[in-house]
């Protein structure tokens, strides 16, 4: 009966290391990713971004790639009472898909990493974040600029 058993469990503990090993893969080459283009994108830093806003920083945290903007006006708190709040959130959700064009973040958009931007006050409080898996940018699936004949 030991014998049954141990035939049984050790081709499941097999498949399942594979299984993990497999996944760990793509997170690596995720990781991998992730510092490239952080480490690229940090040499640039600080720029501006619109009207007051500047990009601070850019990070990994976790597999996401996070840009930190920053305004040097109001404060988040008091922003997000603003009837209109949604509005500006909303309006950068669908700019995020910009940043899919910046060849920088080409190296992101077959993997499995996050494109997220963080905008706070002066005081680091978060005004609001917007994201997306970066293997949904437009570019992803069609490269940038290429051109199908007629």
């Amino acid at each position: 009966m030991a014998n049954v058993s141990a035939r049984i469990i050790h081709p499941l503990v097999f498949g399942s290391l594979l299984a993990v090993a497999a996944c760990s893969g793509g997170n690596s080459d995720t990781r991998q990713a992730l510092a490239q283009v952080q480490a690229t994108m940090a040499a640039a830093l600080p720029k501006p971004y619109i009207e007051d806003l500047v990009v601070e920083s850019v990070k990994v945290e976790g597999n996401a790639l996070v840009e930190v903007i920053r305004s040097p006006l109001g404060t988040a708190a008091k922003t997000r009472q603003n009837p209109r709040f949604n509005e500006l959130q909303q309006a950068e959700q669908i700019d995020l898909l910009k940043w899919c064009l910046e060849p920088d973040v080409r190296p992101l958009l077959h993997t499995t990493a996050v494109l997220k931007r963080r905008f706070v006050d002066r005081h680091g409080g978060v005004f609001f974040e917007v994201s997306m898996p970066a293997r949904d940018c437009p570019s992803a699936t069609h490269d940038a600029g290429a051109h199908t004949p007629p």
